[in-house]
């Protein structure tokens, strides 16, 4: 999870896909998309001049001599308030959106009659740049595009509006898993994701009170069941105790039918501040042990420690996997597969584990995988590797098995378009790719509009997760005839016998 909104630490509850029929999954399989714009005349490119807008709060037009093109650009983004609103006339169909801007690392949000959604803008080097922000729906006639938000401080220049004549066909990746010795198990569920992609959607939640809310708002349970390993480590251990139980209650889940799914918020094994941070400006910020996950509250360097292999962090490194490992391997034994998401969110820098950079990053994910399946045995896991399509971050085909994406939108409504095209640009073909956090629940029916199809979703939790939406449209996501739901799992595909279960 990302640090803002923050994440709040919890017991018993912890995070977040099988044999293909009559599909040959040796090599990718195309799914058709179909045409978006109606028959006729294509319509042209719309180009919106920033500074024909409509401006609200400190926004105004800039001189022309900066840079930009028309008569001008707009800036003064500085608060919430802040926009610039542009009016226009359109045909109706989806349109490709790019912005020419120009700031630093920036997020924003962009309004399309309405619907936020959120952007990122990369860094422009000091000069205005273009860049896509994946795909758009506009209605016949008079449509609005309003600019807003984030992390303020941009400038912008024009926004272009290109039509899509037809979505692109998704290519479905083979089902094989990076690991050649997993159980017939595992294979089993990646062949039912790899079949149901890009035609259905699976469900998830964190265990705990989330499931039941959902069970009870929408009459179904999330086909998929997330934990966490959070508290089985040596620090949680050394302040807090041993909480016993947490594994053996998604023993029970996967009894019942349930795909589990799990993350490790993993608080570094030394180093920890356990700590009110004071800042000179007299503001404050916890940086407690149970937090040590954040790289505020902790001093270990995964640089340092992977560089001295011989040292004292590498060896409780060594120490804190192979506790996970027990856990895990308590699962392997009664033949559970699991979704596994190590090392979450690495590029934000905000977890330890990313603190150093991808190198070190990329050295560790690659050493926590030999060390789980080579040392340990465990054959029983499919790798999802969470973050973006930079291939600096990225450890390698051969030790990922699913891309994941974390978002947490302004609006739960948000399709997620552009995350989606950047993803698909790099691994369409090669990846499936889920939504392994979302904050609330995505509405599936507007994303797969704009041909967006994620194997899985995984809401989070409390007011970041079910709780945050709205009760009739969390109804129709879980009833949504694409989606799947626990009851519609095919049975004793890859689920542990009871027996196994009471081992």
């Amino acid at each position: 999870m990302k640090p803002t909104p923050p994440f709040f630490p919890f017991r018993g509850q912890t995070l977040l896909i099988l044999l293909a029929a009559g599909l040959n999954l040796s090599r990718p399989t195309a799914i058709a998309a179909a045409p978006v714009q109606p028959s006729g005349e294509a319509p042209a490119v719309i180009r919106l001049e920033a500074e024909t807008g409509r401006r609200t709060g400190s926004v105004v037009v800039a001189s022309n001599g900066a840079g930009g093109s028309g008569a001008g650009y707009v800036t003064g983004f500085l608060g919430d308030a802040d926009r610039v609103t542009l009016t226009f006339t359109a045909r109706a169909g989806f349109y490709d959106l790019a912005i020419r801007y120009r700031a630093p690392v920036k997020g924003f949000l962009f309004e399309v009659n309405g619907l936020a959604c959120s952007g990122k803008f990369a860094d422009s080097q000091g000069a205005f740049t273009e860049q896509r922000f994946g795909k758009v729906e506009l209605r016949e006639g008079e449509n609005t595009l309003a600019i807003h938000g984030g992390w303020t401080h941009y400038e912008i220049d024009r926004v272009d509006l290109t039509p899509v004549a037809a979505l692109p066909a998704l290519h479905k990746p083979a089902s094989t898993l990076c690991d050649p010795h997993s159980t017939q198990a595992a294979r089993a569920l990646m062949a039912y994701l790899a079949d149901q992609y890009g035609e259905h959607t699976l469900s998830g939640t964190i265990e705990g009170p989330d499931v039941d809310y959902v069970r009870e708002v929408t009459g179904q349970s999330p086909a998929i069941i997330a934990s966490d390993m959070l508290d089985i480590t040596t620090a949680p251990i050394r302040y807090d105790g041993v909480v016993p139980g947490q594994t053996e209650q998604m023993i029970e889940r996967a009894r019942q039918g349930h795909i589990l799914s799990y993350c490790w918020h993993w608080r570094s094994p030394s180093g920890l501040l356990d700590k009110t941070i004071v800042h000179p400006d007299g503001s404050k910020e916890e940086a407690r042990w149970y937090m040590g996950f954040y790289t505020r509250a902790t001093t270990f360097d995964l640089e340092a420690a992977l560089a001295h292999p011989e040292g004292t962090d590498y060896a409780l490194l060594m120490t804190d996997i192979d506790m996970v490992a027990g856990e895990l391997r308590k699962l392997a034994s009664r033949g559970i597969p699991v979704l596994w998401r190590p090392l979450h969110e690495a590029e934000g820098g905000w977890f330890w584990w990313g603190a150093k950079g991808p190198k070190p990053f990329v050295q560790f994910w690659r050493l926590l995988y030999d060390r789980l399946t080579r040392v340990d045995g465990l054959h029983n896991l499919i790798w999802v590797y969470t973050g973006t399509a930079n291939p600096d971050w990225y450890p390698g085909d051969d030790v990922v098995d699913i891309i994941g994406i974390d978002e947490y939108p302004a609006d739960v409504r948000d399709p997620l378009s552009a995350t989606w095209d950047n993803i698909q640009a790099r691994f369409s073909g090669r990846k499936l790719v889920a939504l392994s956090e979302f904050g609330g629940a995505p509405d599936l029916v507007n994303a797969r509009r704009l041909g967006v199809t994620w194997s899985y979703f995984a809401s989070w939790n409390k007011d970041l997760g079910p709780l945050k939406m709205d009760r009739p449209a969390l109804k129709r996501i879980y009833n949504d005839p694409r989606v799947i739901n626990l009851g519609d799992l095919p049975k004793d595909r890859w689920s542990p016998t009871a027996e196994e279960a009471a081992q």
